[in-house]
């Protein structure tokens, strides 16, 4: 990896949220940028009374990188999640190093799995659905993760996560391949003492204003009754960006634990982005599910 990302690698690669964050201090080798979102969302659901449900959110982060020397750098991050009624929400909070063979860290973060499960994970609302259970799942405590670049296009993480109760630490391991051309493959896999158990595999293909992946996921979790079962788990993204503001998405999940439907909808999004700071948008999920709603939000994001 070379020396000049050494210092950014792990806050660029795990939360992306910090993209538009501002640097408030730049000195002697240190550096700390604050940023964050301000979004409000209201859902419509197709029921009869019509109620609209308030999704709306705010967050705001924190990220730091201090170099120690020409080889090793110190690095920070966090960020807390404000909901309508002061429900505040701790997402990230970890640190570590970064080194020539990659980046140490311990705390509140991501798992392996993630950056895999996160190619198909585009839309601003209904996306996200290969992190099936906690072990595989981003915002993880007591999380230790080690990062690496290899050759300028591969990506490589693992994960060692401690159980809050007993036996529960469980581990995970992803690669993730970027092509020149435009094609990316992910591939990642997850163990836990739970008996639970995930492998994703990924694909992803873009060029120019079009944006397609694909993403498979099988293993074991827990049905209703608590007991392990067997897990399948399908999600497909599409993307296309009509001009520089507005991009339609669409979503396709499916996903079955013990033959049974715990996913099945159709989601199509419209967004338009008047510039890097402000966005709005409007999905709708069509749910296959029978007994499950269907949903429309409309939102404007604020980015800071």
């Amino acid at each position: 990896m070379k020396k000049t990302l050494l210092a950014t690698a792990v806050l660029a690669s795990l939360v992306s949220a910090a993209a538009q964050s501002a640097t408030v201090y730049d000195q002697d080798g240190t550096t700390l940028k604050v940023g964050g979102r301000a979004e409000v969302r209201a859902e419509f659901k197709d029921t009869d009374d019509g109620s609209i449900i308030d999704k709306s959110r705010a967050r705001i982060n924190f990220s730091g990188v201090t170099k120690i020397s020409d080889t090793l750098t110190g690095f920070g991050f966090m960020e807390y999640e404000i909901k309508p009624g002061e429900e505040v929400d701790n997402r990230y909070l970890f640190a570590g190093f970064g080194t020539q063979i990659g980046d140490f860290s311990y705390g509140r973060q991501d798992t392996a799995n993630v950056q895999v499960s996160d190619m198909t994970d585009i839309a601003s609302v209904h996306s996200g659905y290969q992190q099936v259970f906690d072990a595989s799942s981003d915002k993880e405590n007591n999380t230790f993760l080690y990062s690496g670049t290899f050759i300028d296009a591969l990506n490589v993480q693992a994960n060692y996560t401690a159980g809050e109760v007993d036996d529960a630490d469980s581990f995970g391991l992803s690669a993730l391949y970027s092509f020149d051309s435009g094609l990316d493959l992910g591939v990642a896999h997850t163990d836990a003492q739970t008996d639970e158990t995930q492998t994703t595999l990924a694909a992803a293909y873009s060029a120019g204003k079009f944006y397609g992946a694909i993403s498979y996921a099988l293993g074991d979790a827990f049905n209703d009754a608590d007991v392990i079962s067997d897990m399948t788990s399908l999600e497909v993204a599409l993307q296309y960006k009509f001009t520089k503001q507005f991009r339609m998405i669409g979503i396709i999940a499916q996903q079955e634990i013990d033959d049974i439907d715990t996913e099945d909808f159709y989601a199509v999004e419209a967004q338009y982005r008047f510039n890097k700071s402000i966005r709005t948008f409007v999905t709708y999920q069509l749910n296959q599910i029978d007994g499950e709603e269907d949903s429309l939000v409309a939102g404007i994001r604020y980015n800071f």
